[in-house]
């Protein structure tokens, strides 16, 4: 391959306008049998062309800037090891620079400017501050140009320990795992260490703050500012009435919604799952079954000042895995509260209210006694259904009648 791309210019008389102007034209065979032109939008007067060097005496501004865009894009694809043609040049022409080496910084700043969601955006961005603060500290042999081949399992391991020594949980490590993994899999680099790393301490969830009947039910019960935020507690509320991961609820549209119940492969187990539709649920399936529209970050951010709005304001203490310490943290519970609350809610409203064991098992796709059986409807699966639905009817006036034998 060509170390740098030779830019071959030709005039293309015989299409001269009624001024006597004929056009600039590039032509090209790099890597290719077959010749590529390409019209500049630049023309001159005949007179004005260099036959000997077979290009412009005075060469316009506009082809000087396209030589140096095309030059640079062939040697940006050639280091991402492409052979571009002129068709790929003319294509990829405005694209920002790729890195040309394995710079770990370089690379997180890539992917921060490349299509990805918010999340992986963050998890990456926040990598980034990790990497310049094990640098300032001049410690775990990182510094701006660690390169990823430089990524062993020992510089790994100081990079974390660093990050337990300054309190950082154990499952927002492992953020910083995949966001060091996804970063290298955008630069197309396979970096075996890092693969096959695994951290030291557990990557847990902490424990969640729970919700209960009455909480649910003030949500229910706040009115939602605007569109985005009426979307996201009806989001928030399927999740409490369905047990779906919010991953599910994005994608409803890639399931059925039957009279009864909706069925769907679950993005995260790849098994089946069918939940009960009742009262609770049935029109937020209906609204909803062609797509949500939103972004799971972008719902999550409107969803908190509803719940602050619903007067979860409380402050609750959970406890936070640290290496192999604990940390207790103390938040209002709004902020400690997620989609996926929603789907620990509905677990035990049905056990609450009676369908415990398989009946929730099999609500929240946990397991499975035949994937046939519940594809077909089997009659344990009717009968599921005909005893959540019953027992969701009763749900509030128990739910009530409890809270009075607690406060007598």
């Amino acid at each position: 391959m060509k170390a740098e791309f030779q830019i071959t210019y030709f005039l293309w008389k015989a299409r001269k306008d009624k001024d006597g102007l004929a056009p600039v034209y590039i032509r090209s065979k790099q890597n290719s049998d077959k010749q590529i032109s390409y019209n500049t939008g630049v023309k001159i007067d005949p007179h004005q062309w260099n036959v000997k060097k077979n290009e412009p005496k005075s060469k316009p501004e506009t082809l000087g800037d396209l030589e140096t865009k095309l030059k640079a894009t062939y040697k940006d694809l050639s280091n991402q090891g492409y052979e571009p043609t002129l068709t790929d040049l003319l294509t990829h022409q405005n694209d920002s620079r790729k890195p040309t080496d394995k710079n770990i910084v370089a690379w997180c700043d890539d992917y921060l400017k490349s299509p990805y969601s918010a999340g992986q955006k963050k998890s990456v961005h926040t990598l980034k501050t990790n990497l310049a603060g094990v640098e300032k500290k001049k410690i775990a042999g990182f510094n701006s140009s660690l390169t990823f081949d430089k990524l062993t399992k020992p510089r790994i391991k100081s990079f974390f320990e660093w990050l337990t020594s300054h309190g950082v949980a154990n499952n927002s490590q492992y953020k910083r795992l995949r966001a060091l993994i996804n970063v290298a899999e955008h630069a197309n680099l396979v970096i075996p260490d890092l693969k096959s790393y695994e951290m030291p301490y557990s990557t847990a969830n902490a424990l969640k703050p729970r919700l209960t009947w009455h909480e649910v039910k003030k949500v229910m019960e706040t009115e939602a500012n605007s569109d985005l935020e009426q979307v996201a507690k009806d989001v928030f509320l399927l999740a409490c009435f369905s047990g779906l991961r919010i991953d599910d609820i994005l994608t409803l549209n890639q399931g059925e919604l039957h009279k009864f119940y909706y069925e769907r492969i679950q993005n995260k187990t790849k098994q089946p799952v069918l939940v009960t539709i009742h009262r609770h649920n049935e029109e937020l399936f209906k609204k909803y079954i062609d797509g949500v529209g939103y972004a799971r970050q972008t719902l999550s951010a409107a969803l908190k000042p509803l719940l602050m709005r619903s007067g979860l304001t409380k402050k609750v203490t959970r406890t936070q895995a640290v290496g192999y310490g604990f940390n207790d943290v103390t938040k209002p519970k709004y902020e400690e509260i997620a989609f996926h609350s929603g789907r620990r809610f509905y677990a035990r409203l049905l056990n609450d209210i009676g369908c415990a064991g398989e009946i929730t098992r099999d609500e929240l796709g946990h397991s499975f006694k035949s994937v046939t059986e519940l594809y077909a409807g089997s009659h344990e699966h009717n009968y599921r259904v005909a005893r959540v639905r019953k027992a969701i009817v009763g749900m509030e006036e128990a739910m009530e009648e409890l809270a009075l034998m607690k406060v007598a």
